[in-house]
């Protein structure tokens, strides 16, 4: 992997695992997952619109650049607050190591299938490695820590397809020209929409007109909002000149910055199993870049 995409991935991967930890935050405080998705996508679409008025132009392939970024928007937005839901039934500790098995396996067979990307077998070996970091992570002793494990499961699953999938869309929207703005921002714009609809159904079920929006709502959307921004368009960056199918599996190690927070914030179960996993997943990185 080339250096300048290394430490754009490497940039994307810590701010979105501090990104996770406040989405922990959130399911932790039982605050409405579509609020705090809107107000994530919203800040980040801002921040998109304004950096392409001032220092960029409209690419040429528009038609193709709103449909798969809206699209990507859209799927990453139901992934996101799904996953939120899922966490509010288990802990960080499992939701995160299954999701980063089965995320980055539908991002490589997508990559290979869909942009015919290829691996070396060091980078084979890399990934095999990664997978393990997850693998290593999972232990049934967490089993009677969670609050509905079937449940969040079942939402474990249907979040990591739906944000695998729209990782696709959104490598797929910047195979046209300069792109990546204009696919963030659609796609931001495609997801604070989302987010709305279901913030809005929700509370019309639950509440008819009181919409419950309190001022430690704002700040978590808020600090969501900037990480978010910064991380997926450090992510874009990498995703842009390198192969997804090996940013996405970098990235994927994310899910160990979540999980040391969660452990010393919320004092959630450590083991020899989660120190081996940093060790590990420090040998995968290496094979791959």
């Amino acid at each position: 992997m080339d250096g300048v995409v290394f430490a754009w991935t490497l940039g994307a991967t810590i701010i979105g695992g501090v990104q996770a930890f406040v989405q922990k935050v959130v399911a932790n405080q039982g605050r409405n997952s579509a609020l705090n998705g809107f107000l994530m996508y919203g800040l980040s679409a801002v921040a998109a619109f304004v950096t392409l008025v001032l220092f960029y132009e409209v690419p040429k392939e528009l038609f193709e650049i709103v449909v798969f970024g809206l699209l990507g928007g859209v799927t990453h937005a139901i992934g996101n607050f799904i996953r939120i839901e899922s966490l509010k039934s288990i802990d960080s500790v499992i939701y995160f190591p299954i999701n980063k098995v089965l995320g980055p396996l539908i991002v490589i067979v997508g990559g290979i299938w869909w942009f015919g990307e290829s691996l070396a077998l060091r980078e084979i070996i890399g990934i095999t490695v990664s997978i393990c970091v997850p693998l290593i992570l999972v232990s049934s002793a967490e089993k009677h820590r969670q609050v509905n494990l079937h449940l969040g499961l079942i939402l474990l699953v249907i979040s990591t397809v739906l944000t695998s999938f729209g990782a696709l869309l959104t490598k797929k929207g910047l195979a046209y020209d300069e792109t990546l703005l204009c696919v963030m921002l659609l796609g931001q714009i495609a997801g604070a929409a989302t987010s709305l609809i279901i913030f809005l159904r929700e509370k019309h079920v639950r509440d008819g007109k009181n919409f419950g929006i309190t001022l430690a709502d704002l700040k978590l959307g808020a600090i969501t909002g900037v990480f978010s921004f910064t991380g997926f368009w450090m992510l874009l960056k990498a995703m842009s000149m390198g192969q997804i199918s090996i940013v996405y599996v970098i990235h994927a190690h994310y899910i160990l910055v979540p999980i040391v927070l969660s452990i010393w914030w919320y004092r959630e179960h450590i083991n020899v199993r989660k120190v081996a996993a940093v060790g590990v997943s420090f040998l995968a990185i290496a094979l791959l870049i």
